[in-house]
Formats: C-alpha cells, sequence, structure tokens
C-alpha cells in the first residue's frame, strides 16, 4: 500500500505514558518515515498550548497538526492557524447552564487556556484521582479562574472547545441527554469526562483538511489512534491501524491493530505498513 500520509493520535497512542515524549524507536520510525517522503501530522484533541516539546521538533516533518479534536489547523513552528471551527455563545450558554444544574465542572479552552470558575475548580480538586494529572500539569499551568463564564465569552471569541473532566455516573444519562439537544459534537474522552466542539470540528475533517493542504489522498493515509473519537479517521484513511489499548469498538473499526501504545504500538504499525 502507497502510505504518503502518517496521521496519529498523541496521548494513549504515540505519546508514552508520561504524555510528554516518544519512545526513541517511535522517533526513529517516524523520522525514517519522513526521510522516505512521508508525511508526518499529529492530530490530537490537545490545544497548541498544551503541546509537550517532542511534537512541536516535529516541525522538521511536514509542520502541520491538528488540534482541538479537528477545531483547528496549524503549523506547528509557529502556532499560525490555517483554518478552525469554534463554538458559538449560542451553543454555549445552554452548556454552561446545564453544567450547573447538574452540578458538573466545565472549562473553556481559548488561545492562552483553560477558563474555569473557582466552583468548577474546587470540584475537581475534591474529586482528586482521576484527574490527578489535569489538575497538575494542565490547570496548575494554563488554568485562568475566571467568576462567570458567561461574561467571559464577551472576551474571549474563539472557543476551541469546551471540557465536562468529571460526570458522575448518577448524572451520565441526563449529561448525554443534555449533550444531544445542543448544536455541538461530543464525545467520551474517559471514563467520565466529555469534550464538546463544534458540531464541523471532527478528527476525520481535520485529516481531510490536512490531505487537501498537503495534495494527498485519504486512501494514501494511514491513521494511528486508540479512543472513540479517532472512529471515523480510522475508518476513512485508507490504513487504519488501532493501539491494543484501544476499546473494542475502535479496535473493531480499525483495518489493524497494533501493540498497546506503552508497547511501541505505534512504532510497530510504522515499521510494518510504512518502512518495510
Amino acid at each position: 500500500m502507497d502510505i504518503r500520509l502518517i496521521a496519529m493520535d498523541l496521548d494513549g497512542t504515540a505519546l508514552q505514558p508520561d504524555r510528554t515524549n516518544f519512545s526513541p524507536r517511535l522517533r526513529t520510525a517516524l523520522d525514517a518515515a519522513h526521510r522516505k517522503g512521508v508525511a508526518v501530522v499529529p492530530i490530537t484533541g490537545r490545544q497548541f498550548f498544551l503541546l509537550p516539546p517532542a511534537v512541536r521538533q516535529g516541525a522538521a516533518w511536514e509542520g502541520l497538526a491538528v488540534l482541538s479534536n479537528g477545531g483547528e489547523v496549524r503549523r506547528l513552528a509557529d502556532g499560525a492557524l490555517l483554518s478552525g471551527h469554534y463554538l458559538e455563545p449560542d451553543a454555549l450558554l445552554p452548556l454552561i447552564d446545564a453544567a450547573e444544574k447538574l452540578g458538573l465542572p466545565i472549562e473553556l479552552s481559548g488561545e492562552e487556556g483553560l477558563y474555569l470558575t473557582r466552583e468548577s475548580w474546587d470540584c475537581q480538586r475534591r474529586t482528586g484521582g482521576p484527574l490527578r494529572f489535569h489538575l497538575e500539569d494542565v490547570l496548575s499551568r494554563f488554568g485562568h479562574e475566571t467568576k462567570d463564564l458567561r461574561a467571559l465569552l464577551e472576551l474571549v471569541r474563539a472557543v476551541q472547545k469546551a471540557n465536562l473532566p468529571y460526570v458522575p455516573d448518577e448524572v451520565r444519562s441526563e449529561t448525554e441527554r443534555v449533550l444531544d439537544a445542543l448544536p455541538l459534537s461530543w464525545f467520551w474522552s474517559g471514563p467520565q469526562a466529555v469534550e464538546i466542539a463544534h458540531p464541523d470540528a471532527s478528527k476525520v475533517g481535520g485529516l481531510l483538511e490536512v490531505c487537501r493542504l498537503l495534495d494527498i489522498s485519504p486512501a494514501q493515509a494511514m491513521a494511528l489512534g486508540d479512543s472513540g473519537n479517532d472512529i471515523p479517521m480510522l475508518r476513512r484513511a485508507g490504513l487504519g491501524v488501532a493501539m491494543g489499548n484501544a476499546s473494542p469498538q475502535v479496535r473493531a473499526a480499525a483495518d489493524a491493530v497494533s501493540a498497546p501504545y506503552d508497547q511501541d504500538g505505534a512504532a510497530l504499525a510504522v515499521e510494518q505498513y510504512v518502512l518495510r
């Protein structure tokens, strides 16, 4: 198969358990693929400010990244915006109302970081364990406390996505019902976490935009992923490869299954389908 593009998810796929680095084997494989003329593009739920140095150093690959689950396409070298889909106040205001009624913490993502109220911050601290990484590695560096998210919408126009970082099981069904009724796209990004974006924002949409920019057919793309939001991308690419740590639904949607991400599943896929 003639692979000309590697479209790779980051967390749970390409990055190691430290969520910061690629394994030496994967870095070597990606660099070798790029020398063969294969484009390498991260497609992630992360925002630009959350990309670790290991990813930004990949600007030498193709210089592009799909961010916020397809909400943005940017250049890695300087963060220049190439395309974007942002949440509108008409969708965000009822979402904020619903989160308050259900007692859920909510965060809005803008260019400078994550915006949340003191109540949302305190709720996450009380929850503790499942949110430790988010609290210690994300909010501690990029969290911005605001008194009123509604008023914030007058100042932060480009809201890339919204997060419900902790949804207790007892309100899961009601949360899904509310989200289904709003003009937005959403998915479970973890056992009790939801990410919300513009209806036109998706990883598969980001894949297609990158293919357009690089003049590559989606049939010549290999997509690597592990989560539910990767499924449409895995199906649309010419070759979709799920990591061994992916759920049964994700593995079933892929053309092939590699080893788990922390056992160099991504590197094995690049070696097998691109380098051999």
